[in-house]
């Protein structure tokens, strides 16, 4: 029996889905001498595995399948991986071939699984007096309001106005994405003014709720939640210049048989699984014969379905230290 040790930190909303379909896989796989050991990591679970990668004495997986970033993006933890060896997952599996998923193609090592998008979620009368109120806001956000477009919402203009966008996730890959994107852009003066000047919560369902009871115009969100948007009190639109994306990787190390890798990753990226995210959740499944997500109910879907990560020059030159140390500043209790 080939034991793997798997660290699971996906998509925190659905974690009890997601465990009942790993729960089943484990059952399978032992049929072909594979046992699966499974640790989870996120919400429900009660740490992060970023935390925990981080602690000296902390034991690596075999099998890494994380939304949480900083796995990757933190060169102090991802450097450890290298260290004990990787593989390059992305010459043995292919990822779906479309422009959206062009920029979660990154190291070798990291093969692309899902992204979650960012998409904006408003109320509808709130943002109209909003958007009408020059002393709020110092340019108008809303484009493509003629007849023959669709209407969206520009992200930059938000970031330029220093508008209090609500959204969440400070201890998640949320709020980190958003800043590193902002810094990329504009700068780590104005990434950090921004993330002042907003309504950052805990969670990101508590920016939906905040926008779902009329305390905030509008919200960013995961599509997820955007999902409950009627189209009439509240709407649900994709950002103009392309959605902040969260995705989410696999990644591997050299210490067990790589048949036996493959075949738990085989599974992982089967239907069950990737049917289930793209129909709940609105996701971006990354194989290739997998089904894109109903992007209908969004407004300005139609004509722009990009999605913005930070690049991997940018990542590669932003050391984990100098990030946090703007992070904690605004976030002193951020992770």
């Amino acid at each position: 029996m080939t034991t793997i040790r798997l660290y699971w930190n996906n998509i925190c909303v659905l974690h009890r889905q997601e465990l009942q379909f790993l729960n089943a896989i484990r059952e399978e796989l032992r049929k072909d001498n594979i046992d699966l050991d499974i640790t989870c990591f996120g919400l429900g679970y009660g740490r992060h595995m970023s935390d925990y990668l981080r602690e000296e004495d902390s034991v690596l997986p075999d099998l890494v399948v994380s939304t949480d970033l900083e796995v990757f993006e933190d060169e102090r933890i991802w450097n450890r991986f290298r260290e004990h060896g990787l593989l390059p997952l992305k010459e043995f599996f292919p990822v779906k071939d479309i422009p959206e998923l062009g920029g979660l193609k990154k190291a070798s090592a990291l093969l692309p699984y899902l992204a979650i998008p960012l998409v904006f979620y408003s109320d509808v009368e709130l943002l109209r007096q909003t958007s009408m109120d020059a002393s709020s806001i110092n340019a108008n956000f809303f484009t493509g309001t003629d007849a023959d477009s669709e209407q969206s919402i520009s992200l930059n203009r938000l970031v330029e106005s220093s508008f209090p966008l609500s959204y969440g996730g400070i201890n998640n890959s949320a709020v980190k994405t958003v800043a590193k994107l902002t810094w990329e852009s504009f700068g780590m003066e104005t990434a950090k003014h921004f993330l002042t000047a907003s309504n950052v919560f805990d969670m990101p369902i508590q920016a939906f709720h905040q926008v779902s009871i009329g305390a905030s115009p509008l919200a960013l969100v995961p599509s997820v939640y955007a999902l409950r948007a009627d189209g009439k009190k509240n709407k649900a639109y994709w950002p103009l210049e392309g959605a902040p994306a969260i995705p989410s990787y696999i990644c591997a190390g050299t210490s067990v048989p790589k048949d036996a890798l493959f075949a738990v990753i085989e599974k992982l990226r089967g239907p069950r699984f990737s049917h289930f995210y793209t129909t709940n959740g609105c996701l971006y499944s990354c194989a290739p014969a997998d089904p894109l997500p109903d992007l209908s109910f969004l407004e300005g879907s139609r004509t722009n379905r990009g999605l913005l990560v930070p690049s991997e020059s940018f990542l590669n030159s932003l050391p984990a230290e100098t990030f946090y140390k703007m992070y904690h500043r605004v976030f002193p209790a951020g992770s």
